[in-house]
């Protein structure tokens, strides 16, 4: 199964630090999956294909400036010969590809250093912060449970973070794209 976004995206929503990031590491993971699986869910339920099936995910292979024409990707295989995708968020297009390269990309509006994310697939990064907002919600909503026995205390966070992702949620799966 592939998951859309990473415990350090959920960590972002919940302020962890690293050393944070790396003790909840298990119960990130969990709520990582929920949230994975919720999205395929949504859009089944709107009789659209689960959207994991075309994400694909590598990484910069050196750092790239804005305008850039060629991403070298650390391996390339299983990204199309053309089509759309982002790096770190910042959304481009590619017209070629030649192993590890995409070429003819356009759309590329700031730096990027090595080794961070690049994926295919026109929802990837929208469906990357989605996950993170449901997987957060998950999180905060277990840990008040466990902590206090109920959510009447710290669930506000949580529901509008909850709020949020499904709301988006909602408009990806009946929209089915975002162009």
């Amino acid at each position: 199964m592939a998951f859309y976004c990473s415990s350090s995206d959920v960590g972002v929503r919940l302020g962890l630090d690293s050393a944070q990031r790396d003790r909840a590491g298990s119960r990130l993971t969990i709520a990582i999956r929920r949230a994975s699986i919720d999205i395929d869910q949504m859009f089944r339920d709107y009789g659209r294909d689960a959207p994991s099936k075309a994400t694909v995910e590598n990484t910069l292979n050196g750092a790239i400036t804005a305008g850039a024409t060629t991403v070298i990707l650390t391996d390339g295989s299983s990204f199309s010969s053309s089509g759309n995708g982002n790096v770190d968020g910042d959304s481009f297009a590619w017209t070629g590809k030649s192993t590890n390269n995409l070429t003819g990309v356009t759309g590329i509006s700031a730096d990027h250093a090595s080794g961070v994310t690049v994926q295919e697939g026109e929802l990837a990064h929208v469906l990357r912060e989605v996950c993170a907002d449901l997987a957060a919600s998950y999180h905060l909503e277990d840990e008040s449970v466990f902590a206090a026995g109920n959510l009447s205390d710290g669930g506000l966070r949580g529901n509008t973070l909850r709020e949020r992702g499904t709301e988006n949620l909602l408009r990806l799966a009946h929209l089915g794209s975002v162009d």
